[in-house]
């Protein structure tokens, strides 16, 4: 499975096609599968247990921000960072979602990776007005 697929099915929110996917890597023998197609499993995982308001999505998801950064690549890991923002937004936690944003955006400007500049920009999380 291309590393995208998994990206493509959770963007198009066709859960039912990731879980294919999952389901397909699954049946690999052990040790048949690239480390780094073994974090971009993990970080399918999680987005559908956020999706899914699974309670384990939160040690999902830094269970696979650890896979990404040890097997993965720069770009792949600052869309995994983008994706856990997301969920951390979610459940309010913005100082979070901001680091890991900020983590993204600075991976993204050292590649000269206009779209994933362009998706850090589109999540930056909205801040409550400060009562006076």
């Amino acid at each position: 499975m291309p590393t995208g697929s998994a990206r493509t099915a959770h963007e198009l929110r066709d859960s039912a096609a990731a879980r294919e996917l999952l389901v397909l890597l699954d049946s690999d023998q052990p040790g048949h599968l690239a480390p780094m197609l073994r974090a971009e499993r993990e970080l399918a995982r999680s987005r559908l247990a956020a999706n899914d308001g699974d309670q384990a999505a939160a040690a999902s998801f830094a269970a696979a921000m650890t896979t990404l950064r040890e097997h993965s690549t720069p770009y792949h890991l600052a869309h995994g960072l983008l994706d856990h923002a997301q969920y951390l937004m979610r459940r309010g936690d913005t100082d979070a979602a901001e680091a890991a944003i900020s983590e993204a955006r600075d991976i993204a400007g050292r590649l000269r990776c206009q779209p994933l500049l362009d998706r850090a920009a589109n999540l930056t999380p909205a801040r409550p007005p400060v009562q006076a």
